[in-house]
């Protein structure tokens, strides 16, 4: 791939198009793994900081830099925290579906799934200013067609594969915004010692290192022509020292004027209204050519 594969590929003449999204779990992602976590109030006041602290200095960091960002809330989070959701989405935020209460939707019916789907969005359509219509996976794996359950429940795109690094459409029509564990905050700052998080330990690497992982992503998502989508979460990017880094790689972002910076719903948009089918080779599509082949044989 050239640096000119996606010349022209962006509107308004950019290079590249950016987002900058936050995963507010409140804790569910943890109690999920150790589900003893609620009765251990010291262990799972390290998730609570994010409330406490964390989106606060999150969203003056986003004031700071005058973007936009799209935020993915369990349903059962923004029961619990409306005022604080309200204040956080109506200025310049999206609120967009986390699932319910984490649930894993491989290990669930269809019927089931359709119903979760549809009561979390209802849920984030009562405190959202924009219209709730995308979805992040919460837990577990994707199952096979579930994209055909989001666009019955009222979805019409997702950040929750990989498999690429510029938007692609499923089969059923609904927008792919690619998503890489790299552009996380998670897999370098999560730590707890009982129960451990990660197992094995060890993390918390120097943040010197994290900001320049995130940069040099970027700086070659620019240069390809890509979307770059980073993933914060306000217990782990929300510390005093943290959001320093948060800061500075917005401010290297913003100060490019050829990067489309915008949300995860303009972005897939755009994207549905291209009409762009994926090809034939694309993972998703192999993908799905590889398990009906398995099955085939099954037969």
């Amino acid at each position: 791939m050239t640096s000119t594969a996606f010349e022209g590929f962006w509107p308004q003449g950019k290079t590249c198009a950016a987002i900058v999204s936050v995963i507010f779990d409140d804790g569910l992602d943890a109690v999920a793994q150790a589900p003893d976590l609620k009765g251990r109030s010291k262990s799972f006041s390290v998730w609570q900081y994010g409330v406490t602290r964390g989106i606060e200095r999150l969203c003056n960091a986003f004031a700071h830099a005058g973007i936009s960002t799209s935020w993915f809330v369990p349903g059962i989070v923004a029961e619990k925290h409306e005022q604080l959701l309200r204040a956080v989405v109506s200025p310049h935020h999206e609120i967009e579906s986390h699932g319910w209460d984490f649930e894993r939707y491989d290990a669930i019916s269809a019927p089931e799934a359709v119903d979760l789907l549809k009561r979390s969005r209802e849920r984030l359509s009562a405190i959202a200013s924009n219209e709730v219509s995308g979805f992040r996976l919460p837990a577990g794996n994707w199952p096979r067609h579930f994209d055909r359950l989001l666009v019955e429940a009222g979805y019409s795109w997702s950040a929750s594969l990989n498999g690429d690094d510029v938007p692609y459409s499923h089969s059923s029509s609904l927008v792919e915004v690619p998503v890489h564990i790299e552009l996380e905050d998670r897999p370098y700052f999560q730590f707890n010692f009982t129960p451990a998080f990660p197992k094995g330990q060890s993390r918390i690497p120097s943040y010197e290192a994290v900001l320049g992982n995130w940069i040099a992503e970027f700086d070659a998502y620019r240069k390809y022509g890509l979307c770059y989508v980073i993933q914060l979460r306000p217990e782990w990017t929300g510390t005093p020292g943290r959001i320093a880094l948060v800061e500075a790689l917005l401010a290297h972002i913003t100060s490019f004027d050829d990067v489309w910076l915008a949300t995860a719903a303009d972005v897939a948009r755009w994207h549905a209204d291209k009409g762009l089918a994926a090809s034939g080779d694309h993972p998703i599509n192999v993908y799905e050519d590889y398990v009906d082949e398995e099955r085939s044989r099954e037969r």
